[in-house]
């Protein structure tokens, strides 16, 4: 979908650029880096697994992106690899305009410990969420990326009086995985659990309490298993169309220094996602 996006944008201001798709493995990755550079390239996205992998192999890292720990955006300046995280904004951003869910005093649920949760992590402490607990299959991941964050938001005085904590795994009683999970205001969805068929929900959404509002930033299958199940329930959820459509928009931005244009973005996902549900 990216790729239809930002075409869609390059051609309606008019610029002579095209965004393309590579699919790298490990061992490509950092070769492929190299030779990217000596291209003219104006900048390039990178997603999962590579949002932290790609960081020492760029000549500089904007200090938002440092302190997140993950690049989705780099840019091409003056031959210089500059590396930028828009996933906080473009997660931010979303929840505010799609959810119209101020996280400020807010108790957030996170499921998932990688880059994204990384991201959206950072961001709920930004805003001042009241809590955030993080849930990961392997729970020494979510103890970390609590453990970073906390770092983080302390270096830099932004995270106010955020508690953040994670959640053991405790896989023979499904309610203690899931602790908290009822006074929670926010449920976020930052794995990758619903982008296969097959794959299972994140979570039952029997354990979801009255009154809670779902973000799931799996945008294709659209709609996923579990944005279904938990709209049957009369849960306010939505995908993270608006997370990639903001953080695109951030993205363009720093490649060409023009303002996006944002409905002619949001109309080329939509268009994708029509395409893709064809298929």
């Amino acid at each position: 979908l990216s790729p239809a996006m930002h075409n869609a944008a390059f051609k309606k201001l008019k610029i002579g650029a095209r965004y393309m798709l590579f699919e790298k493995s490990q061992e490509e990755f950092a070769p492929f880096i190299a030779q990217l550079k000596l291209t003219r390239v104006s900048g390039f996205n990178v997603t999962v697994p590579y949002k932290e992998t790609v960081m020492p192999l760029l000549d500089e890292v904007d200090e938002q992106a440092r302190q997140i720990g993950a690049v989705n955006t780099v840019v091409n300046k003056d031959g210089r690899f500059i590396g930028y995280n828009t996933d906080a904004f473009g997660f931010i951003t979303s929840l505010k305009s799609d959810l119209k869910c101020p996280p400020r005093g807010k108790n957030v649920f996170v499921i998932g410990a990688g880059g994204a949760a990384r991201a959206i992590g950072f961001a709920l402490a930004r805003e001042k969420a009241r809590e955030i607990r993080f849930y990961d299959i392997l729970s020494e991941r979510a103890k970390k990326l609590s453990q970073d964050i906390i770092k983080t938001v302390d270096a830099v005085g932004g995270g106010g009086n955020t508690e953040i904590t994670f959640v053991h795994n405790m896989p023979l009683n499904r309610r203690k995985i899931f602790s908290g999970i009822e006074s929670a205001d926010i449920l976020v969805n930052a794995s990758t659990c619903g982008m296969k068929t097959g794959d299972p929900m994140p979570i039952d959404p029997a354990l979801l309490p009255e009154g809670i509002v779902v973000y799931d930033i799996i945008y294709n299958p659209s709609p996923t298993k579990f944005i279904e199940a938990v709209k049957a329930r009369g849960v306010q959820a939505v995908n993270g169309l608006g997370m990639l459509l903001y953080q695109g928009a951030a993205a363009f931005e720093l490649w060409t220094g023009k303002a996006a244009p944002i409905e002619v973005m949001r109309g080329a996902l939509e268009e994708g996602l029509r395409e893709c549900r064809k298929k």
